[in-house]
C-alpha cells in the first residue's frame, strides 16, 4: 500500500486539499517503498493486455486510493512508463476536483 497524505498527521494538514499533481504530492507517494514495483507490476500488465493475441487493444487502467485525488500520481508516472515505450496514452482524472471521501 503506497502512503497517503491525508493519513499521515504530520503532512496531513499541507497535503490534504492538494492533489497528486501537486509536486509535493507527488514526491511525498513517490517516496513510498514499493511504490516503483507498483508502478512497474501496472505497466507489465498493461503491455501484456496490450499485445494479446498478437493484435493491439484499447486498455483502460484504473487507479484507486483512499481519499480520491492521490491516485494520480500514480497514474502520471504509469503514463510516463507506457509513453518511454511508445504507447499512446491518454490519462483522465476522473475524481481530482471532487473533495476528499
Amino acid at each position: 500500500m503506497l502512503r497517503n497524505p491525508p493519513s499521515d498527521p504530520v503532512v496531513r494538514e499541507r497535503m490534504v486539499r492538494s492533489t497528486g499533481l501537486d509536486p509535493h504530492v507527488a514526491l511525498y507517494v513517490r517516496a513510498t517503498p514499493g511504490f516503483d514495483e507498483v508502478v512497474d507490476r501496472a505497466l507489465g500488465r498493461a503491455l501484456a493486455l496490450l499485445e494479446h493475441g498478437g493484435r493491439r487493444f484499447r486498455v483502460d487502467v484504473h487507479v484507486v486510493c483512499g481519499g480520491g485525488r492521490h491516485r494520480s500520481v500514480v497514474a502520471e508516472e504509469l503514463a510516463v512508463r507506457l509513453r518511454a515505450v511508445g504507447v499512446g496514452v491518454e490519462v483522465e482524472h476522473r475524481h481530482i476536483g471532487r473533495p476528499i471521501l
